[in-house]
Parts: C-alpha cells; sequence; structure tokens
C-alpha cells in the first residue's frame, strides 16, 4: 500500500505477463499476499467473486480484479459459505477489523477441481497472517498416443522364469548393449534407444504373448470346479 502507483503498476504489469505465458488449456493456481481488499457489491464482478464476501475493496483490489476479470480467474476465498474467522485472514493492528488479503486464484473454468479454501485459526507462525489452506481435486489426463502409432504387444515374460531362456536373454541383451553407444548429451533419446533395444532382444529371445495360455489357464480352472 506504500508503493508508489507506478510500481504496482509494473507488478500488474508482471503478473500479466507471466499468467499469459501460461497455456490456456493448462490449469493454474495463483496464491499470495497482495494487500487487496476486494470485496465490492458490483454485479460487473460476478464470475471474479462469489457472494461470500468481506469488508470492502481498496485500489489494490480494483487492480487485481481487473487482472482476474482480463483472465478469467476465480477468487476462491468468496466461494464457500464459512464463518467469517474462516475467511479472513489479516488483522489491521488499529482498526482490530479482519480482512482478506491473502488469496487462492484458478481459473473460472477449475472451480469445480476447488473443494474449499479457508484459513486455519490455530496455526502460529511468525507472521501475523493467518494460513490459508485450500483443497483442489487435481485430475491429470494421461499422454494421448499419437495417432496411427500401435501400443507394443505383450511380451511372454513366463518364459525368465526358466533358466535356460533367462540366461538366454541376458546374454543377448549384455552383448547389443556392449555395442550400442548412447549420447550422454540427450537422455530422452537415449531413453528411447534403450528402451526398444530392451524390446527388440525381449522379442526375440521370449515371443509375444499369447491368450491361449489364459484360456487354458481358465479351462483347468472350470474342469477343477
Amino acid at each position: 500500500m506504500t508503493n508508489p502507483e507506478k510500481v504496482k503498476a509494473k507488478f500488474y504489469e508482471d503478473l500479466h505477463s507471466v499468467i499469459s505465458d501460461v497455456p490456456r488449456t493448462d490449469k493454474i493456481t495463483i496464491l499470495g499476499n497482495f494487500n487487496a481488499r476486494v470485496s465490492i457489491d458490483s454485479s460487473a464482478w460476478d464470475g471474479v467473486l462469489a457472494k461470500h464476501r468481506v469488508d470492502h475493496c481498496n485500489s489494490n483490489g480494483l487492480l487485481l480484479l481487473q487482472t482476474c476479470a482480463e483472465h478469467e480467474l476465480l477468487i476462491t476465498n468468496t466461494v464457500f459459505r464459512l464463518p467469517t474467522r474462516n475467511r479472513t485472514s489479516w488483522m489491521h493492528p488499529r482498526s482490530k477489523h479482519w480482512h482478506i488479503i491473502d488469496y487462492v486464484i484458478v481459473r473460472k473454468r477449475d472451480r469445480q477441481d476447488v473443494r474449499v479454501t479457508k484459513s486455519m485459526c490455530g496455526a502460529e507462525f511468525w507472521t501475523d497472517h493467518r494460513l490459508i489452506m485450500t483443497k483442489l481435486n487435481i485430475r491429470i489426463q494421461p499422454n494421448r498416443r499419437p495417432q496411427g502409432k500401435k501400443a507394443p504387444k505383450r511380451l511372454n515374460i513366463t518364459k525368465l522364469k526358466y533358466g535356460k531362456s533367462k540366461q538366454s536373454f541376458k546374454d543377448a541383451l549384455g552383448d547389443r548393449l556392449e555395442s550400442t553407444s548412447l549420447d550422454s548429451q540427450n537422455v530422452e533419446a537415449d531413453w528411447a534407444a534403450l528402451r526398444e533395444l530392451v524390446y527388440d532382444t525381449a522379442t526375440e529371445i521370449l515371443g509375444l504373448s499369447t491368450r491361449k495360455i489364459g484360456l487354458m489357464r481358465t479351462a483347468k480352472t472350470l474342469s477343477s470346479c
């Protein structure tokens, strides 16, 4: 609050640049003490603010609201209906009024990922701010396989139970590793080459798995029943 307007403007310009660099398909979570009070009775900020707000808005709050509106962000502190003690994070030393100035901010479309955002009254730290806690449900999508690329077939690893096949695989793999040079400067390329070498060797020595084994076991199980 004591910084000149130029310093505040520079801070939000930097914040704007950082947020803009994040791909729109990625999730984003912004945590911090902005010294901003964002409670304002105006429908213009619907979507950025929910209905559970505290106290008033200040100049820093308007800057934060403008940034959130521009990037379609949601201030999760105002979403949940909680007692005032679990929504506020800092008490003014003179007025003794509690305010929200520490925030957890996410994209609007990720609202369903936030289970709760609240302050922890009993947590004691060196700071005069209450600790803000948020619980998120994060679902990580698995990497999609490139189109046209088939999944590798399963290997007949049951042969590794037998000493002769196990030793043959070990010897063949050792010989191929000795004759293969890996470029230590490119870890991804080395890993891809090593993975392909091991798979090709296992395919040659062990062969591919077939479903007949499973069917035979099922038949035996049924006959025993």
